[in-house]
């Protein structure tokens, strides 16, 4: 799976379910700005997926541990 349907497919859905479409929208934004900085996409998707684990909402709402593994889970999606 590449970057951006990890993007689209996983991670917006997640984002939705547990913060609703605004914050969603803001994070998903937050993530596909970070990935355009880095090439790969591999590394596409560890630029988004810690742009949204280190986020303070998601941190707050899940915590570190939590978060981290979730991270751990969506950068084993991508090849």
């Amino acid at each position: 799976m590449d970057a951006k349907t990890l993007r689209e497919t996983v991670i917006k859905p997640k984002l939705t379910s547990v913060f609703g479409m605004v914050i969603a929208s803001s994070l998903v934004t937050k993530a596909t700005t970070a990935a355009m900085a880095v090439p790969g996409e591999h590394d596409k998707a560890r630029a988004m997926v810690s742009a949204v684990c280190n986020d303070p909402r998601v941190l707050s709402m899940w915590g570190a541990a939590q978060a981290s593994k979730q991270g751990h889970e969506w950068i084993a999606m991508v090849p």
